[in-house]
Order: structure tokens, then sequence, then C-alpha cells
């Protein structure tokens, strides 16, 4: 019988042998996925982020007054195949239409106005033909102001019909170029803004200030998704870091206040608790936000 027990030995430490090499095998593919996954998710940020800084450089040219220019980047990168989410770019291709079109009315305007001062000049200088000459000048004359005035008008209910376009400062003093739905002339409802400072907010308004839903984006490839009130971050939001970092949780008044989550740049969680004022109430790391 001790024979038997003493011949069972190998085999159960070869059973053992095999289990641990099995369980670390397991462990190591286990932790070879996730590590995948980390790495892909980094490059996903690192890309996104990459994106941001490259539309921002294309913003930049509707602050310039490069309408054109920046219409047919836009464009450019609609034709992108990777792209994923398009409708920022769309967004964008109007706003940038919208104001070629008004840069055009603005050069209209100008010829309208200086032709009716040369129809003017013509119908002073013609007061000295004959009267019969004059009466014909005349009819002609109105005829054709009248169809100068005509087309500006066309044009310009035109130009309403696809949207408005207004410049306003907002609480904080920066000065918003908007283009959206307008509302006892201010912007009400959804629109885009790009602000003297390179940033720039899609979303929804309420009287001049963000207001519901929305994103901003800044120079930097920071950014923010999430609720808006009276111009601020305020309930629910997301704020990223170009390196992959992010918060998840409540805001207000542009600031951390509520439950919220910090994560890393791997997508794991650095930390999570309740902020007050931008701080956390215990110990973590934690990352500041813009004011």
């Amino acid at each position: 019988m001790k024979e038997k027990r003493t011949q069972l030995i190998p085999y159960a430490l070869l059973g053992l042998c095999l289990a641990l090499l099995l369980f670390y095998l397991f462990k190591s593919v286990s932790l070879k996925k996730r590590l995948t996954l980390a790495e892909a998710n980094q490059q996903q940020n690192v890309e996104q982020a990459a994106y941001q800084q490259k539309l921002m450089r294309i913003d930049s040219m509707l602050l310039r007054g490069d309408y054109g220019s920046a219409l047919k980047a836009y464009h450019t990168e609609l034709d992108n195949k990777d792209l994923q989410d398009a409708s920022g770019i769309e967004l964008r291709i109007a706003m940038a239409q919208q104001f070629l079109s008004l840069q055009q009315g603005n050069q209209a305007d100008q010829q309208v106005l200086a032709l009716q001062d040369s129809l003017d000049s013509i119908q002073s200088q013609r007061r000295v033909l004959p009267q019969e000459i004059r009466s014909y000048d005349s009819l002609s004359f109105a005829l054709e102001k009248s169809k100068v005035q005509l087309a500006n008008m066309k044009r310009r209910l035109m130009n309403r019909s696809i949207g408005q376009y207004l410049t306003f400062t907002n609480t904080k003093g920066s000065q918003m170029h908007y283009v959206g739905q307008v509302k006892n002339d201010m912007a009400n409802g959804f629109g885009v803004a790009l602000l003297n400072t390179g940033s720039r907010y899609q979303g929804e308004w309420h009287n001049n200030q963000r207001h519901g839903e929305g994103s901003f984006y800044w120079a930097d490839g920071e950014y923010y998704i999430g609720n808006y009130a009276n111009d601020k971050r305020n309930g629910l939001g997301t704020y990223y870091w170009p390196n992959g970092e992010k918060y998840v949780g409540q805001w207000k008044d542009d600031k951390r206040n509520g439950a919220g989550t910090f994560y890393g740049k791997d997508g794991a969680i650095v930390t999570e608790g309740v902020w007050t004022d931008d701080k956390l109430e215990k110990k973590g790391q934690e990352r500041r936000s813009r004011r």
C-alpha cells in the first residue's frame, strides 16, 4: 500500500505542475489581451486628439476670413473614408458656406450701392436734356433701379432661408461668431460658434448662452461633451485630455461638483468619489480642467 502511494506522488506533482502551467498561461493570455486593448484605446485617443488639432487648424481659417480655403479643406476631410462621425464636418461645411455667402453678400451690397450711386449720377446729369428725353430716361432709370433693388431683396431673403449669422460677446468676454437658429435676434436652438481664441462650441443655445447638450473644443486638443446651463458646464458631462485621460461625472458652474470618476489613458479607473469645487474630497490622482 505504501509503495502505491509512493508511486502516485510523481503523478500528483505532474498534475500540479500542469495545473500551474495552465493557470499562468491563461493569466498571460488575459494580460496580453488587456494590454492590447489598452494600447488600442491609447492609439485611438492619440488619433482623436490629432484629428481635433487638424480640425482646429482648418477652423482657424474661418477666423481669418479665408472661407473658401476652409470650405475646400472640410470637403477633403469629408471624403476621408476613415471618418466615423461625419456630422461635425457637415456642420462645419454649412458654417463655411454661410460665412462665404455672407462675404459674397457684402461684396454684392457694395456693388449694388455703387450701381445705385452710378444710376443716381446718371439721372442728375440728364436733367440738362430736353423735357421729352428726360421723361424717357427717368422711366428707364426707375426701371433699372427697381431691378437692382429687387435682386438685392431676393438675395437677402435667400440668405435668411439658409440660416443666420451673429456676432456677440459671451459672458466670459470672448467674441463669438455664430451660425445657426436665431430667435429674437439671439442664438436660440441649435448652432455652432467659433471663438476668437480658436475654440469651438456646437450644441444648444438659449438667448446667446450655451444651454442644453453641447460639445466644446479647445485649441490644444482638450474637449468637453455634456450638459450646459447658463453658459457654463452644469449637469452630467465628460472632459477629455489629449493624452487619453478623462473625467466622467457631475458639473456645476464649470467645476466638478458631485459624483465622478477619473480614468487613466489606458481606460482604467484611477480614482472615483465626490468632487467639491473641482477638488476631490478623498485622496487620489486629480487632473485640473479648464475654468
